[in-house]
């Protein structure tokens, strides 16, 4: 492992980009329709427990010590008998989140390109290249983050500068105290899409620990929140709450309408292309941490002889457990969000509960 390692910055660059995708997905969606016109303020407000969260990795990784990542400490804190069985948990529903993942994705490509073609081609190409990701050494997958984080980056940019020429005031003010419930409960999908999060813990064996990790953890958390708050603001503003609950993509919707005359006019078949960065990081991220999570299940010797059993199990899971559109979709609205939340936040508080009852260092 000595010659795969990563820094911290890499890895959180690779779920910046991963993060992307599904954030489109379910922002600002189901939060404008939980919080009406403070829907795009429900970033920050899961910001605190957001950041909670990040603290309680840092201090459940640090003093393991390079080498270790979460998968290890889970099995130190809670010994090896439950360790194991907490982490068979989190890859049958990491398994779960590739497969539902692959199969929107290689929807969402058809319904945008080539709508005639056959949709497994693209689901197995998909996989494929998350297999080839996952395969390869962890630094070879932080490498590609950085540069998906790079181009996403400047087409997100480009963007919400277009569309933020478009916001009507009205669409995201006034907001009012009597706004405050709602925005709590819109605050709960929003953990539910950063709980992807946890699955970049499992490679934190392969990142080179330094002094100045838990701030450029929570920084990270706190400009991310500002990221999707942005995203939420500007969509929103062009749109409203109630069209922008209605819409399937409001952010893709959004792009449809923004242009600069004279030079760009239609900017989304660009965008769309590039989201398919945001899409193959994840994916990779979820292999990679699935291969990582199998690797000490079953106390593999490269967490490489686990990827293609990891890539073979999502596209059978794809087919089999979403044959159609409508039950995917339903999945991805009302469990994904709920499980992530559960599964994201509740593990690492849990260890770190029961690390300090117990005493350990």
């Amino acid at each position: 492992m000595a010659d795969d390692r990563i820094s911290l910055r890499q890895l959180l660059s690779l779920l910046f980009a991963a993060l992307l995708a599904p954030a489109i997905g379910v922002l600002p969606a189901q939060t404008a329709a939980l919080a009406g016109e403070a829907g795009w303020l429900s970033a920050l407000a899961a910001l605190p427990v957001l950041l909670a969260a990040l603290w309680a990795l840092w201090a459940l990784l640090r003093p393991a010590g390079e080498g270790a990542g979460l998968a290890q400490v889970t099995q130190r804190v809670l010994g090896r008998p439950l360790g194991r069985l907490v982490l068979l948990l989190c890859l049958g529903w990491g398994l779960l989140l590739l497969a539902a993942n692959a199969r929107l994705f290689s929807l969402r490509f058809l319904s945008a390109s080539y709508s005639n073609s056959p949709a497994g081609l693209f689901l197995a190409v998909l996989l494929a290249l998350a297999l080839w990701l996952a395969w390869k050494p962890v630094r070879v997958l932080a490498r590609a983050g950085e540069i998906f984080r790079l181009a996403l980056a400047v087409g997100l940019v480009f963007s919400l500068a277009l569309g933020a020429f478009q916001i009507e005031p009205r669409h995201v003010l006034p907001i009012w105290t009597e706004d405050v419930p709602g925005l709590l409960s819109a605050a709960l999908p929003v953990l539910g899409l950063l709980g992807y999060g946890l699955f970049a813990a499992f490679l934190g064996g392969n990142v080179t620990r330094t002094g100045n990790d838990r701030r450029r953890l929570l920084v990270w958390g706190m400009v991310f929140c500002l990221v999707l708050t942005a995203l939420q603001l500007v969509c929103q503003g062009n749109f409203g709450p109630t069209l922008t609950a209605r819409a399937d993509t409001p952010f893709f919707l959004m792009v449809k309408g923004i242009g600069i005359e004279g030079t760009f006019q239609r900017v989304e078949s660009l965008i769309i292309a590039l989201w398919v960065f945001s899409d193959l990081a994840l994916l990779a991220l979820l292999a990679s941490s699935c291969a990582a999570l199998a690797q000490a299940v079953f106390s593999l010797k490269e967490r490489r002889h686990a990827a293609v059993p990891v890539a073979a199990a999502a596209l059978a899971g794809a087919w089999l457990l979403f044959p159609d559109a409508f039950s995917l979709d339903r999945w991805m609205e009302n469990v994904v969000w709920p499980g992530n939340l559960l599964l994201g936040f509740g593990l690492p508080l849990l260890l770190l509960l029961v690390k300090k009852l117990r005493g350990q260092v």
